[in-house]
């Protein structure tokens, strides 16, 4: 079924959270629960700056359902000044139609109107920004808004930032086959 709006959602400290002591994944508090919502309104893309075999380790067993429609990796990103910026016009899909979320402004600096940008999650059990944040996306696809970039500003309040050039007229659409600073979710401005 095609999903006339597309969520693309960073993996680390976004979803999950990977310990390198203990060398296993947590799912961040409501993610499977996010995941299953969130698949029923958006086309939903993980878009994580970690290498395939990483990433693919932690998603197939986090998503056992199949509500991931695309996966990209680092591969996808450009590295520029620290940061694995993700270019999100490189989905191929409407901007005005496209959310990204991620805990590091930086990785979505080309498109920064797309943005929302969820605290950094490190095993706290009662974290709830996912749940906060799942009405508020399900609310911009019931009310059909036509562009997403005018909500995001209304509800976050982000800055805008100027973003870093990185020209490619050439861009290739990577989803045409299947397959700074902290800003907490609670403090939103709630029109």
């Amino acid at each position: 079924m095609h999903r006339k709006y597309t969520l693309v959602l960073d993996l680390d400290e976004t979803l999950v959270h990977f310990n390198q002591r203990k060398r296993t994944y947590s799912p961040r508090p409501f993610c499977l629960r996010f995941l299953s919502e969130m698949q029923k309104h958006f086309e939903l893309v993980v878009f994580t700056a970690g290498l395939k075999d990483y990433a693919d380790w932690i998603l197939n067993d986090l998503d056992k359902q199949g509500n991931i429609k695309f996966r990209l990796y680092r591969d996808s990103c450009r590295f520029r000044h620290g940061a694995y910026i993700k270019d999100l016009s490189l989905l191929g899909r409407d901007m005005a139609k496209t959310i990204i979320v991620d805990n590091i402004m930086d990785n979505y600096q080309l498109q920064p109107e797309n943005g929302i940008n969820i605290l950094s999650w490190f095993e706290n059990p009662h974290d709830k920004e996912l749940l906060t944040l799942e009405p508020i996306l399900r609310n911009f696809v019931l009310n059909d808004v036509l562009d997403v970039r005018e909500m995001i500003k209304q509800y976050f309040r982000q800055p805008v930032r100027v973003p870093v050039s990185v020209a490619n007229p050439k861009k290739k659409h990577l989803l045409e086959s299947p397959i700074s600073k902290q800003r907490h979710l609670s403090k939103v401005n709630y029109l």
